[in-house]
C-alpha cells in the first residue's frame, strides 16, 4: 500500500515569504542627502548655542527675542529646502549654499540674544537687521551661481576671473553683514574698516565688468551660429529685381491697357490658346544679393519668390 508522499518544502517558502516585511510606499526608502544632515546638525548646534546667549545676554524683551528666534529658524529651514532642490544642478552648490545659510543662522542669533533692549525699538532692530543680514547673504549666493554657471564650458580665463570675482564678492558681504553682530557687544568699528570695506565691493564690480566681457567676447560664435541659423531658414539666393514703371519724357506712367480680345478662330482650325504663357524672367537684369534687415536677418521672401520689403525695417527696394 502506498501512501502519498507530501513535502513540507512548498509549505514553509510561502510561510517565509509572509513573514517577511514589505516595502512600504511600493519602493525603496528615500536617503537623506549630506547637505541636509549637516544642515540638521548645524541647526541643532547653533540652537544650543542661542540658549547659551539666553544666559548671558538680556533677557528683556523676552517675547520679541523668542518670536525672532523662531522666525530666524523658519528662514533657515526655508533656505536649506530651497537649496536642497538645486543642490543636484552643480557640485559646488551645495557647500557654499550650507556655509551661507550657517552663517546667517548664528549672525541672528547673535542679533537675536545680544542686542541692547529698548522697550520701543528692539523689534524694529531685529526685523532691519535680519532683512539686511538675509537680504545681502543670498544676494551674494545668487551671485557666485551666476558668475560660475557663466564660465561653465567657457575658456580658462574667464573661470579664472569668476572664481576670483566670486571670492570678492563674498569677502564683501561679510564685511558689509558682520558689523552688525559686532556692534552688539558695544565695540567700535574704526573708519578704516568701511573704506576696505568699499574697496572690495569697487574690486567686485571690477570683476564682473571684466568677466561679463569675456564671456561677451568668447560668445560671439555661438551668436554667430545662431544669426546663421535663422538666416537658413529664408532663401538666401539672389534674385532678379521686378521690372519697376519708369516715366517717358517727364510724363508719367501710362496705365496698363485691357487686352485685346482675340478673333475668333476660323471653321476647322484648331482652337488657340486664348491666355498667353507667362513672361518668363528676363535674364538680362543682374542678379542682386537678398537684402536683409539692419541686424544681418533676411528679410522675407513673398508669395512671388520676390523679397517683401513692405515689412518693418526692411530696406528700401532696389532703384
Amino acid at each position: 500500500m502506498s501512501t502519498p508522499s507530501a513535502s513540507p518544502e512548498p509549505v514553509a517558502a510561502p510561510a517565509s515569504q509572509a513573514n517577511s516585511p514589505e516595502p512600504s510606499g511600493g519602493g525603496s526608502q528615500r536617503q537623506l542627502s549630506t547637505f541636509l544632515k549637516i544642515s540638521i546638525i548645524l541647526l541643532a548646534a547653533l540652537t544650543v548655542a542661542s540658549i547659551s546667549l539666553l544666559f548671558i545676554g538680556d533677557f528683556q524683551g523676552k517675547f520679541e527675542r523668542v518670536f525672532a528666534t523662531f522666525f530666524v529658524f523658519a528662514v533657515f529651514v526655508g533656505l536649506t529646502a530651497l537649496d536642497t532642490r538645486r543642490e543636484l544642478k552643480s557640485e559646488w552648490y551645495a557647500p557654499v549654499a550650507l556655509i551661507a545659510n550657517s552663517y546667517i543662522l548664528a549672525l541672528l542669533l547673535i542679533v537675536t540674544w545680544m542686542t541692547p533692549y529698548d522697550p520701543f525699538g528692539l523689534g524694529w532692530a531685529l526685523l532691519w537687521k535680519g532683512i539686511v543680514v538675509v537680504g545681502v547673504t543670498r544676494l551674494v549666493l545668487l551671485c557666485c551661481q551666476g558668475l560660475l554657471s557663466m564660465s561653465e564650458g567657457k575658456p580658462e580665463s574667464i573661470g579664472r576671473f569668476a572664481f576670483i570675482t566670486s571670492m570678492l564678492a563674498v569677502l564683501s558681504g561679510i564685511l558689509f553683514t558682520a558689523p552688525i553682530a559686532i556692534e552688539t557687544f558695544n565695540v567700535h568699528i574704526p573708519e578704516l574698516y568701511w573704506k576696505i570695506a568699499v574697496a572690495t565691493l569697487i574690486l567686485t564690480a571690477l570683476g564682473l565688468a571684466i568677466t561679463l566681457l569675456l564671456r561677451w567676447f568668447y560668445g560671439a560664435p555661438e551668436r554667430d551660429a545662431q544669426r546663421a541659423q535663422r538666416a537658413a531658414s529664408f532663401p538666401a539666393e539672389p534674385y532678379r529685381a521686378a521690372p519697376r514703371a519708369v516715366a517717358h519724357d517727364g510724363q508719367a506712367p501710362r496705365a496698363p491697357q485691357a487686352p485685346a480680345v482675340p478673333a475668333a478662330a476660323p471653321t476647322g482650325a484648331p482652337a488657340a490658346h486664348t491666355q498667353e504663357a507667362p513672361a518668363a524672367p528676363d535674364a538680362t537684369r543682374p542678379l542682386l544679393p537678398w537684402p536683409t534687415f539692419a541686424d544681418g536677418r533676411p528679410i522675407p521672401p513673398r508669395a512671388d519668390g520676390q523679397p517683401d520689403f513692405s515689412v518693418p525695417g526692411a530696406p528700401r527696394p532696389p532703384q
